[in-house]
C-alpha cells in the first residue's frame, strides 16, 4: 500500500504495482488525512482530539478531504499522459479547471460557522461524464 502526499498530508491510499507515492509501513493503519513528515506518517491532529463544538466543521472537512481523493486519479493519468508524450484526455482549460476545484476545496471550509455545505466548491460538470 502506497500513500500519496500534498503538502505534508494524505490524499490517497493506492495498491498495486503503481509508481510514485510513498510505501506504508506495515501494519500502521494510515488514513486520508493523515500528516507526513520527516518520513514520519502521524494522524491528523484534528483526528486526534476534535472539539465537540466543531463537529460540522469536522464533517466539512471530512467531505473535503475525499473530494480532493476522488480527483487525485484524474490529475495523476493527466500528468502521466503529458510526461509520456501521448495524448492527454483532458484539454488544457479542462485541466485548468479541475485544478481551479482542488484548489477552491483546499481552501474551503474558511472558518468554523455553521455547516457550510450550501457554500461547497462545485465541481466541473464535466467531471461527473468521465469513466472512473
Amino acid at each position: 500500500m502506497k500513500a500519496f502526499i500534498e503538502q505534508g498530508v494524505v490524499t490517497a491510499l493506492v495498491s498495486g504495482d503503481i509508481d510514485g507515492g510513498v510505501e506504508l509501513p506495515p501494519g500502521l493503519a494510515v488514513t486520508v488525512g493523515w500528516r507526513y513528515q520527516d518520513e514520519l506518517f502521524s494522524p491528523a491532529p484534528d483526528s486526534l482530539g476534535a472539539e465537540p463544538q466543531q463537529p460540522l466543521l469536522q464533517a466539512e472537512r471530512d467531505w473535503r478531504r475525499t473530494a480532493l481523493a476522488g480527483t487525485d486519479w484524474l490529475v495523476a493519468r493527466h500528468r502521466d499522459e503529458l510526461d509520456a508524450d501521448a495524448p492527454a484526455t483532458l484539454g488544457r482549460k479542462q485541466f485548468a479547471k479541475l485544478l481551479a476545484y482542488r484548489q477552491a476545496l483546499r481552501d474551503w471550509p474558511a472558518s468554523a460557522g455553521e455547516s457550510q455545505t450550501q457554500a461547497r466548491p462545485e465541481p466541473p460538470k464535466w467531471l461527473a461524464k468521465l469513466p472512473h
